[in-house]
């Protein structure tokens, strides 16, 4: 009886430590897969990490970017080849609601006005071109006509300051005169219309006969708040209401303001149009 029983015992036993190497080997080679996966997962990440995002384009530039491409594709060059004056930095350019709208207001291609319709601004943009010009090659010349080849210097009409010009003056056309300046070493955003000094304040000191820069100016205040102004709502040539109002805030030529009827306590809004007038919206 006890040669049976141990007959009986000694498969099981053969079969109890079979299971238990095929279980050690399962979970040997679970931890070898889960091992396996960590690590294709680890280097998938140290392959790809992720990409911080770009911080959001201010609305200067965004203007700014906007300019460049109009320029290019009106003047079919490459956008690389526009070059922009920098802007004041007392200058803050607002974000604009609607499309930008771009033209070319003076007689050289120099200036760009960029206008938003909501809300209402407008900024001057001062620009050039590399490369863009359509010169034709000069031809090789003998040396005996090499005297005879030198350029005449080229002369271009600008604004220069008639008389000394203080730091917070506000400008007018006397106070500055066109003339023509010989181009070499001359900087791109220099003004060369007398309307472009309109409505504008001198922001640092300029000698008499200083060509003026579109950073030597920036718009002024011609509307305080408090004020009381005057407020034209209709056609200059037609019927046309006006009313004296109060302004609730500063505002430059072209800019948006907030009215208020002081009689009826209604609030408006108007478009700057000159020292304490404003244009009913």
């Amino acid at each position: 009886m006890q040669t049976q029983r141990q007959n009986f015992h000694t498969p099981m036993k053969h079969l109890l430590q079979a299971l238990c190497r095929l279980l050690d080997l399962l979970i040997a080679r679970g931890l070898l897969l889960g091992l396996a996966v960590w690590l294709l997962g680890t280097s998938s990440f140290a392959a790809n990490p992720s990409k911080p995002q770009s911080a959001p384009a201010s609305a200067a530039e965004a203007m700014q970017a906007s300019v460049q491409k109009w320029v290019a594709q009106s003047r079919k060059v490459k956008p690389d080849q526009v070059t922009l004056a920098p802007l004041d930095s007392r200058v803050k350019v607002r974000a604009c609601d609607q499309a930008l709208n771009m033209d070319l207001p003076f007689s050289n291609a120099e200036t760009v006005r960029v206008r938003c319709t909501q809300p209402v601004w407008q900024q001057f943009v001062r620009v050039s071109v590399a490369g863009g010009s359509t010169e034709q090659p000069l031809q090789a010349k003998p040396e005996s006509a090499v005297i005879a080849a030198v350029p005449t210097p080229v002369k271009r009409w600008v604004l220069v300051a008639k008389v000394p010009l203080q730091r917070g003056m506000m400008l007018n056309e006397t106070h500055v005169s066109r003339e023509q300046v010989d181009t070499p070493n001359m900087p791109v955003n220099v003004l060369e219309q007398a309307s472009e000094v309109m409505h504008a304040e001198v922001v640092r000191d300029v000698r008499p006969g200083t060509p003026l820069r579109s950073q030597d100016i920036r718009p002024t205040v011609l509307v305080k708040r408090g004020q009381m102004v005057l407020l034209s709502v209709g056609q200059a040539q037609g019927f046309q209401i006006s009313a004296r109002v109060e302004a609730m805030q500063d505002g430059r030529f072209g800019e948006q303001i907030k009215l208020k009827n002081r009689d009826s306590g209604r609030e408006l809004s108007g478009r700057v149009q000159g020292p304490n007038q404003v244009v009913g919206l």
